[in-house]
């Protein structure tokens, strides 16, 4: 008996080496005998093969592949309708590039790359990754179900749970890492990082989301989000952080934007936008603070000394001193808390120096009503001067006209033929005692007096001159303050000419 089986097993042996000699290595019922250094293992894998170097190991594996070389499929039905004349391929999983004739392809998975017919350099590694990839070329699809959709995108990378799931279409240069990532998109030129980004997407191309469902709008262009949760709504725009604060140089900001220096700079106006429409504002009322306020205010130079992390070294600044401020415009005067390397917290003063613009506006229109009001005084001034000016003129007249009498001799005391008045100049003119001022009033004139008015044209005192004739008025210099007067002899109503008369005590 020993001898019967041991025969057997020659004869066995025999059978296989001579099997494997012609016609390489395949076992299974229907496996494909034909190709150069083929191994094929399992029911019809390699079945109708005629190509080189490749090795075939599952039942149905590679079982329509014809002329296709140097491909591997491991796995039941891998590679196992579609390849015909595709090359170079690597499956492994049931029914990973089940349909698949591209060249170049790494499918390794269960159904990955499954219905993929022409597409070339892909790789896709996870269940169902690449699922429905028909045509697309040169993809990285890493992770369960990653790219599942995408049946003719190119150059894409999506490395996650589900990431990129129903991406379909002709999508183009997107890169996806995370779960969920683009989970829709159907976009170009896409960059999403992390858990969830991008996951709104769908048609929308050249955007970067990087954060934990960090993301926007389904069809932006251009668009950036960065941060937990960062959502952008606007093409062309950056969204920073979700509710953050954004710090550059500095480790703890303590503002929306906080800068570690000075250097920022803008074209044109230093000057922000700001919102301004009347149909964006509420609770609106005057605001007052002008000259009065604004005269408290105390500029200084100033030099920061190092803490709350403002290292700024020798500059100088000019600015304000936030206390002195808070007592003089406190709405200008806020707080904020910087945070130190080691946690611990330290609140500050802050300005907001947008008050004092509105409160020079108000200053300057303060000082434009003042200045109007003393122009209108000025021109009544200079109407009275004018006034007065026209009566010296008409007196100097009458003094040409030789009408009136010289002041000197027993003649000045006779009434002259005509009617002409006449009012000298005070001496001395520069008093501090007494002054007098020499007159001739015709005997016709029913009332005469001396009026002495300030330069803007008060009347300060009036004197009555009862001779008639040459006589002389003695101003006293302690009726007056010390300046600069007018006087004028003014008969029966009528002004004879002004002159000025200086004061000096």
């Amino acid at each position: 008996m020993k001898k019967c089986y041991k025969m057997a097993g020659t004869l066995l042996a025999g059978v296989c080496l001579v099997t494997q000699v012609n016609a390489q290595t395949h076992y299974g019922l229907g496996a494909g005998t034909q190709g150069i250094a083929h191994s094929f293992f399992g029911v019809d894998a390699g079945k109708v093969n005629t190509g080189s170097y490749s090795t075939f190991i599952g039942q149905g594996a590679g079982e329509s592949n014809s002329t296709g070389t140097s491909n591997t499929f491991l796995g039941s039905y891998a590679g196992n309708v579609g390849n015909t004349t595709g090359s170079f391929n690597t499956f492994i999983g049931n029914v990973a590039g089940y349909n698949s004739n591209g060249n170049d392809n790494t499918f390794l998975g269960f159904a990955a790359g499954n219905q993929n017919k022409v597409g070339n350099d892909n790789t896709f590694i996870g269940v169902s990754a690449g699922n429905k990839n028909q045509g697309g070329n040169q993809n990285t699809f890493l992770g369960n179900r990653a790219g599942s959709a995408d049946s003719h995108g190119n150059e894409n990378v999506m490395a996650g749970f589900k990431s990129g799931y129903l991406s379909g279409g002709a999508d183009t240069g997107n890169a996806f890492f995370g779960s969920w990532s683009g989970y829709e998109s159907k976009g170009n030129y896409n960059c999403f990082f992390g858990f969830k980004a991008g996951y709104a997407n769908t048609s929308g191309s050249n955007n970067t989301y990087l954060g934990y469902m960090s993301g926007g709008s389904a069809t932006l262009v251009n668009a950036t989000a960065i941060g937990a949760n960062a959502l952008v709504t606007a093409s062309h725009s950056i969204a920073l952080g979700n509710s953050a604060k954004v710090g550059i140089g500095y480790s703890a900001p303590s503002f929306q934007l906080h800068l570690s220096t000075d250097a920022a700079a803008k074209a044109g106006s230093p000057d922000w936008t700001v919102a301004s429409d009347s149909r964006l504002k509420r609770n609106i009322t005057d605001f007052t603070d002008g000259l009065d306020l604004l005269k408290q205010i105390r500029p200084v130079w100033f030099q920061y000394n190092g803490q709350a992390g403002i290292e700024t070294g020798d500059k100088k600044f000019v600015g304000i001193i936030a206390q002195e401020m808070q007592k003089i415009a406190p709405y200008t005067i806020g707080t904020f808390t910087h945070q130190d390397s080691l946690g611990n917290k330290t609140e500050y003063l802050d300005y907001d120096a947008n008050a004092v613009t509105y409160i020079l506006i108000n200053s300057v229109k303060e000082q434009q009503e003042v200045i109007e009001q003393k122009d209108l005084e000025l021109k009544e001034m200079n109407a009275q001067v004018a006034a007065l000016s026209k009566r010296l003129e008409q007196l100097e007249r009458i003094v040409a006209s030789n009408t009136a009498k010289p002041l000197t001799g027993s003649a000045a005391r006779v009434e002259p033929n005509g009617t002409g008045v006449i009012v000298e100049q005070n001496v001395p003119n520069g008093f501090s005692e007494s002054s007098a001022i020499r007159y001739f009033v015709p005997n016709s004139v029913k009332e005469a007096r001396v009026d002495v008015y300030s330069v803007s044209g008060v009347k300060v005192n009036s004197y009555p001159v009862k001779e008639r004739g040459e006589g002389q008025l003695t101003i006293s210099a302690d009726d007056f303050p010390n300046g600069v007067f007018l006087y004028d002899l003014v008969t029966d109503g009528k002004s004879n000419g002004v002159k000025k008369m200086v004061i000096q005590k």
